[in-house]
């Protein structure tokens, strides 16, 4: 056989590639995979630390006007709280004086009274979500979001072969989330910075800060549209290329 006719015969061999909603609905079930743990995580650390730890993350809040006492003398105070299956992940008090338009956001213990800035455990989502692809696509091939959308990462020279090679997962794993590296450490230099810290009015920041926010922010945006249309668009996207993987669909190799 001609190396051309090779060429086609091992084409045809693989199954199709996987679409853009197929692999966009498999990625929003592996967060979710990720994110509940944590969530859960977030909601038995709030009391067992007196609040010392809470965890945002995407959860909507629910603010109601309050007296608050033992703060700062403000004249508007906001209480304000994150919750999951009715546990507190977090409360905190958001004060105005009007006068000078100084804000002043505060931590609540459970208890509701005022405590220094707990650490705010929303950062590590995206590192764990690495963590936990990299370990199933190299031991399985395919995450729980993978395998519920029919999905497996083929090795692209041996595509027979079951799971990933370390290198080539931990590659795949560092050039997809390539783009949100910025933003997970400007957000967990946040939390650490702020952990442990008096209340008082919000801080303000220098020009360079605002800078590198913008930025992290603006790549962790871009980074994932632009895997997004390479995918929409039929391409492999850079953290596949770049590996050597590929993913398809498995119906044609059960």
């Amino acid at each position: 056989m001609t190396g051309e006719g090779m060429e086609h015969a091992s084409a045809m061999a693989w199954p199709r590639r996987g679409g853009f909603w197929r692999r966009f609905l498999a990625s929003f079930i592996d967060y979710l995979v990720v994110l509940i743990p944590l969530y859960f995580l977030g909601a038995g650390l709030f009391p067992l630390t007196d609040g010392g730890v809470k965890g945002h993350f995407w959860l909507l809040k629910v603010c109601s006007s309050a007296k608050v006492h033992g703060g700062p003398s403000l004249e508007f105070w906001q209480v304000c709280r994150s919750s999951q299956f009715s546990f507190p992940i977090a409360d905190w008090a958001v004060g105005t004086q009007f006068a000078n338009l100084e804000t002043v956001s505060i931590d609540l213990n459970s208890k509701g009274n005022f405590r220094p800035a707990a650490l705010d455990l929303g950062f590590p989502q995206l590192p764990a979500l690495a963590i936990y692809l990299l370990v199933m696509e190299m031991a399985l091939g395919r995450s729980v979001g993978k395998r519920a959308l029919v999905l497996v990462v083929y090795d692209e020279n041996n595509w027979q072969r079951r799971g990933l090679p370390l290198q080539k997962a931990f590659r795949r794993q560092v050039i997809k989330f390539l783009g949100a590296f910025p933003l997970v450490l400007t957000g967990a230099w946040s939390a650490f910075q702020a952990w442990g810290s008096v209340p008082g009015p919000a801080p303000s920041y220098s020009w360079l800060e605002f800078v590198t926010a913008f930025v992290a922010f603006g790549l962790a945006l871009i980074w994932p549209l632009w895997i997004g249309i390479s995918i929409a668009l039929g391409h492999e996207p850079i953290h596949d290329r770049i590996a050597g993987t590929t993913v398809r669909t498995r119906e044609t190799h059960e």
